[in-house]
């Protein structure tokens, strides 16, 4: 097997950790190793040799299955020679960096190392951001750009902004940027020219709602919504409204349901009042199990009260692109926002998922808030890496994530206590400190 086969069983590997597997599709192991798997407590092979060894796969098929269809991957890291360099740096160095003595020993440190970003379309933003207080030094912020280059970050940062398939795993594009693409940039790829329809379908909805024009079944309006959705579909939103939530509309209550156990719903709806509430199915295959489940409880709570199975339109919608499971479901094929494969879970906030941001906040400031994240695409696009806020700021988190071994750390208050909400929900790694 050669060295690209090798690279890509160390990117296998990572999947299986203290005796367990940790795949995400267990066929895998099958195919790889033999035997059944369903998180059993079962090694992988310490090198892909075992595998020709030990007489459950030929070494062909192994090799078949990571040159077609399976992992792809670059190899490691911390073979680059910059982040060898940066072992070295740290190792040498780490113990004498200290914040009192780097600003003693070069008193125009804060210019050298704070950067200003002013916005060249969307809202009028400036923004200072200071890097002079974290614990680097200029070797370590070079070979941090220098590693940037190695890794072909602008090489591949080019490609997502052209719609290349640069999601190898699931031969998809990564296009967040094209949910707030305002005429910038030219991209190719389908459905990136259906972006603006939705986001009117979304303000004219929005704006019904918020208006009072759209009303529940006995003819009140809506003064609660209740968001029903997992992963991306629930995360982005509850961080983003809580954030945000000086802009709030202070007489529409906002929930957020994602945990399959029933209590979370339960408790939910407890303080809603099915008059007055519209839920938000958040599936882009209307299939996701805990989230239909969420949502069957609310439909058979609402139809409690309603009886008439035709109301289910005047309080659903839903986000999704499954037209026959949606209508299925009771909702209006016109109250159905899509959104694409090319939309990532963890950024899917910008697209159709953010509908219930936009119903807390307006439209209008979701629309600031599109405009505000385009002029940073901008700037991450045309910049250079020396000046290149997202950059510099991901290259400095990796030094102290993959060196320091250090956590992140939020300070600002709504911010927070959100990050504090979702980590001790979702035993989130990231770790807040309230101010």
């Amino acid at each position: 097997m050669g060295e690209s086969a090798n690279v890509r069983f160390r990117h296998f590997a990572r999947h299986w950790s203290h005796g367990h597997c940790r795949c995400s599709d267990h066929s895998i192991c099958q195919q790889l190793v033999g035997i059944p798997c369903s998180h059993s407590h079962h090694s992988p092979p310490s090198h892909p040799a075992h595998l020709r060894m030990s007489g459950k796969l030929a070494s062909g098929n192994v090799q078949h299955f990571f040159q077609n269809g399976g992992y792809i991957a670059e190899a490691p890291a911390s073979e680059y020679a910059s982040w060898q360099k940066l072992q070295q740096l740290y190792d040498a160095e780490h113990s004498k960096i200290v914040l009192k003595d780097l600003f003693a020993h070069n008193p125009k440190r804060f210019s050298k190392f704070s950067k200003e970003y002013n916005s060249t379309s969307g809202p009028d933003v400036t923004m200072l951001v200071d890097l002079s207080k974290n614990l680097i030094t200029e070797p370590v912020l070079e070979t941090l750009l220098s590693l940037a280059r190695e890794a072909k970050v602008e090489e591949y940062r080019d490609k997502m902004f052209a719609g290349e398939h640069i999601n190898t795993s699931e031969d998809r594009a990564v296009l967040h940027v094209a949910l707030r693409n305002f005429n910038d940039f030219k991209i190719a790829e389908s459905g990136a020219d259906e972006v603006s329809a939705v986001l009117d379908h979304m303000k004219e909805f929005t704006e019904a709602v918020r208006s009072g024009a759209w009303k529940g079944y006995t003819g009140k309006v809506i003064n609660t919504i209740v968001n029903i959705g997992i992963g991306g579909s629930d995360l982005g939103p509850v961080m983003v409204t809580e954030a945000l939530k000086p802009y709030a509309k202070r007489d529409l209550t906002a929930h957020f349901v994602s945990n399959i156990d029933g209590t979370h719903i339960a408790e939910t709806l407890r303080v809603c009042d099915p008059e007055t509430t519209l839920f938000i199915i958040a599936s882009k295959t209307f299939t996701t199990q805990e989230t239909i489940t969420n949502a069957e409880t609310a439909r058979s709570w609402f139809l409690a009260s309603a009886k008439d199975k035709a109301h289910v339109a005047k309080h659903f919608v839903a986000l999704s692109t499954n037209t026959k499971a949606v209508t299925g479901f009771g909702i209006d094929e016109s109250n159905m926002f899509q959104f694409w494969d090319w939309v990532g879970g963890r950024y899917s906030l910008w697209s159709a998922i953010g509908l219930s941001i936009a119903l807390v906040i307006g439209y209008d400031n979701f629309e600031q808030l599109l405009k505000g994240a385009h002029g940073m695409d901008k700037h991450f696009k045309e910049t250079p890496l020396e000046n290149n806020l997202p950059v510099l700021m991901a290259s400095i988190g990796l030094w102290y994530n993959d060196f320091y071994g250090m956590d992140l750390y939020i300070y600002e208050r709504d911010i927070s206590l959100t990050w504090n909400r979702l980590s001790d929900s979702r035993s989130s790694s990231l770790r807040p400190i309230s101010p």
